[in-house]
């Protein structure tokens, strides 16, 4: 479900911590209603390191899944329009370490139309006024993205392919072992 989330969240360009709660919320509903304490404690280490192994490789296409269905689309159908900075948003997450900033762009075309969605990075990449590039899709639903991160639209597409099939096959074989944690 986290992967599903944060591909919607990459498709229409959601905040960062939007997948991230999904699997926060993802991780508490499996400890609370799947991996109860008595299960975990009764299973043994091979059906504790399957889940381990099940919820990393889940993590790995939730990570996947925030690049790939945007910079994919993009990458096929992707029309490069020339766009201006209109207005810079800064965001500041708090974290141990100071936290980061995520600069958010809005952006209008030459004849001053609006175009759907914004880009984000986790830097200061460009000032208001400045025109670039961008691909944008013409049926205007996804949130567009500069040409040179859509050149890395094929590493995460294998990325999100190799770490759903690995969650899917952990899950199965999980699942053929789970009456055995709990002592069945």
């Amino acid at each position: 479900m986290p992967g599903l989330i944060a591909a919607l969240a990459s498709l229409i360009a959601l905040p960062d911590w939007v997948p991230l709660a999904a699997v926060v919320v993802a991780a508490l509903v499996v400890s609370q209603l799947v991996w109860t304490r008595g299960m975990w404690r009764a299973a043994s280490f091979a059906v504790k390191t399957l889940t381990v192994a099940t919820f990393l490789a889940s993590t790995f296409w939730m990570m996947a899944m925030t690049q790939a269905p945007r910079t994919t689309v993009l990458a096929l159908r992707g029309e490069p329009v020339v766009a201006t900075i209109v207005k810079h948003d800064i965001t500041h997450y708090p974290g141990r370490s100071g936290g980061y900033d995520e600069h958010c762009y809005r952006l209008e075309r030459t004849d001053s139309t609006p175009v759907f969605g914004r880009i984000c990075r986790d830097s200061d990449e460009f000032t208001v006024g400045d025109r670039i590039t961008l691909l944008v899709d013409p049926s205007g639903l996804i949130a567009p993205e500069t040409p040179d991160e859509v050149a890395y639209a094929r590493s995460w597409q294998i990325m999100g392919l190799v770490s759903l099939v690995a969650t899917l096959a952990l899950c199965w074989i999980s699942g053929g072992l789970t009456p055995l944690a709990g002592g069945e």
